[in-house]
């Protein structure tokens, strides 16, 4: 039969004996003959069965400068952390432009060891279950360290940054706000904590319990990678120079040479920050400027 989600209004097909739903789009569990959303709010997601070392270390050794033989590197710890995430669903829009519109999901993490980790982490929204005392005692569990209200406090927050940011875009003030919150339940979420051992020093990453997706690694950058990234850096320094100096000389300014060395400055920086380091540190999902990858607003 076909049923309708309360929170979104998607329509998707359920088996006829099925009493209780899961919206496969935004998540939410409701009672298919009333409409109702279940008053069971408490959810997990099953951990994947992928060895959590052997994914950080493969996806590590593709990375630039990293170590040929790093996915031989030995494993010290791993551990499983289920971290308290409370997930909203969220529709704002502006009074003032009806093209100033937001929906969003959000998942804000409620322990605080995680909360920078996860902060704006594109959590999915499809494949939770109902919590399951049994499987998260595999774990290490965290109770929420936010209450449900800071935390949707935490999400209209975000909405109202969002609708602002918008309407700057299209070079508007946003005006009155009308922002609409709905709690989709507390989700216990599997993180993998890894770490390993190569040429003597220790490293540690972060992989996602759920399908393996590499939250934050570090790996030792190789010497002669580094040595690449000095010598392209300080190429792109010269350039900035001598493209400067001209330019001084050509117009008869001292703003020339700034023109020429700013962006030179700003380029060979992002150089040098990423690869002349001795240690390196990346992530499979998150990207700066990219914000949330599986919840984008949608118009």
């Amino acid at each position: 039969m076909e049923v309708q989600c309360p929170t979104c209004s998607a329509r998707f097909k359920v088996p006829d004996t099925v009493s209780v739903a899961t919206c496969p789009y935004c998540g939410t569990t409701f009672h298919v003959h009333t409409g109702e959303k279940s008053e069971e709010e408490h959810f997990f997601f099953p951990p994947m069965r992928k060895d959590a070392g052997g994914v950080l270390l493969k996806f590590l050794s593709r990375q630039y400068g990293a170590p040929a033989d790093i996915t031989g590197a030995r494993i010290t710890k791993k551990e499983l952390h289920w971290v308290p995430v409370y997930f909203f669903y969220l529709h704002g829009r502006s009074t003032r432009w009806s093209t100033v519109e937001e929906v969003r999901f959000l998942g804000i993490p409620a322990a605080s060891k995680f909360m920078k980790l996860l902060d704006h982490y594109p959590f999915p929204i499809r494949g939770k279950r109902f919590f399951d005392e049994a499987t998260v005692k595999k774990g290490k569990y965290y109770e929420p360290e936010l209450t449900k209200e800071q935390a949707e406090a935490m999400a209209k927050a975000e909405m109202e940054g969002a609708l602002r940011s918008e309407a700057r875009e299209e070079d508007k003030s946003v005006g009155g706000m009308e922002i609409e919150v709905r709690y989709l339940g507390l989700i216990h979420y599997p993180v993998w904590e890894v770490h390993y051992e190569y040429g003597g020093e220790s490293f540690a990453g972060y992989v996602d319990g759920t399908d393996g997706r590499v939250i934050l690694g570090e790996y030792p950058l190789m010497s002669s990678a580094r040595k690449k990234a000095t010598v392209l850096g300080a190429g792109v320094l010269a350039a900035g120079l001598v493209f400067g100096v001209a330019a001084a000389g050509a117009y008869g300014s001292a703003w020339g040479l700034i023109g020429g060395l700013i962006p030179a400055g700003v380029g060979a920086f992002g150089i040098f920050s990423k690869g002349s380091v001795k240690r390196r540190k990346v992530s499979e999902v998150m990207r700066t400027g990219e914000g949330n990858l599986y919840f984008k607003p949608m118009r």
